[in-house]
This record gives structure tokens, sequence and C-alpha cells, in this order.
């Protein structure tokens, strides 16, 4: 366990035992760390983000918050949704149950010669889900897997006020003095 990451994450913004030295990225925020590099994935044609990636010794940990109901998890029907969609696509997908619940298992084609395995995985708060997909060699290594898991544990939520729509994406953003590719916003 990394002494400086989080034990029981992740967290909602209120509790008062959430990480309190983060970075803010809007509705995500996180425990900085210098071996980790963070960039943002940003929608073509509208530059909204739309998810967090973070890289550590050739894995990779994308994260994604999104909007429940109160007092209720989606990530069952989301799961649901994720297997019928790669099912229908000729995906096998594998479900096992890793240490922030139900989890799913797949090869995704991203090119004709090989696919790329990935790992699905969320946890839920009050009124939010945060979805992470983990590739690389922390699916096939100890450390790696070990260090993004313990990294997204110490991950906080702050699904604000505003009225979203449950599994509608929470708004991310770049925090102050944040360096962005020109053009990119």
């Amino acid at each position: 366990m990394n002494a400086e990451f989080a034990l029981n994450g992740p967290y909602d913004s209120s509790d008062p035992t959430a990480p309190v030295e983060l970075a803010v990225f809007g509705s995500i925020s996180f425990v900085p760390s210098p071996l980790v590099t963070v960039r943002a994935e940003v929608e073509e044609g509208t530059g909204r983000i739309v998810a967090l990636t973070f890289d550590y010794k050739e894995s990779t940990l994308q994260v994604q918050a999104f909007a429940s109901s109160k007092g209720e998890s989606i990530w069952e029907s989301v799961l649901e949704d994720i297997t019928g969609s790669l099912s229908d696509q000729g995906i096998s997908v594998q479900r096992q149950i890793g240490p922030f619940g139900t989890e799913l298992l797949a090869e995704i084609p991203v090119t004709k010669e090989k696919p790329k395995a990935v790992r699905m995985f969320a946890a839920s708060g009050d009124r939010w889900l945060l979805r992470a997909t983990m590739s690389g060699r922390a699916l096939l290594e100890i450390e790696p897997r070990t260090f993004l898991e313990d990294f997204f544990k110490g991950f906080v939520v702050n699904r604000g006020e505003l009225p979203i729509p449950p599994r509608e994406l929470l708004p991310l953003e770049l925090p102050s003095g944040a360096i962005a590719p020109k053009g990119t916003f």
C-alpha cells in the first residue's frame, strides 16, 4: 500500500476524511504524485473534457465521473450496458470480483493486429459514479496494478448541486495555471 494515498476512497467532497492536498479538475480531484502523468481527454468538436487519464510505468488509468440518483448505485446497469455493447461488437467480456466490486475484463480492438486488454471497475458515492478503465502492464504485474488501485482510492468527487441526469458526465475542467495545447480550449 502506498502511504501517500488514501485507504478508503474514492471519497465524496463532503467527507471529512477525504484527502485535502488535491489537484482539482472540476468534479474530479486527486492526490498528485510525481510518479504519475495526467492528461485531459477532450471530446472532438465540443472541446469538452470527458475523462482524465493517468500514466504510470507503461500502465494507464482513465477515470470519468457520472451523475447518479441519490442513494442508488448505477454501476450494475452500466455494467450491463457495457457488456451488451461489447458483445454486440463480437468482443468477449469476462466479469470478476475485484477490490472495488464487480469488474469487467475485455480485449478492445485498437488495431486489426493487436487488441488492447482493459479492466473496468467503479466506485459509487452520493449521487455519483467514478468509473475507471485500466490497461497496460498493470493488468499483468502486481506493482503497477497496486499503485494505480491505491491512486484510485485517493480520488475525491465533487458532485455539485447542478441538476444533472443520471449517467451524464460530471463537468471537468483544467486547474487554473494548467498548460493546454494551443487551439484546444
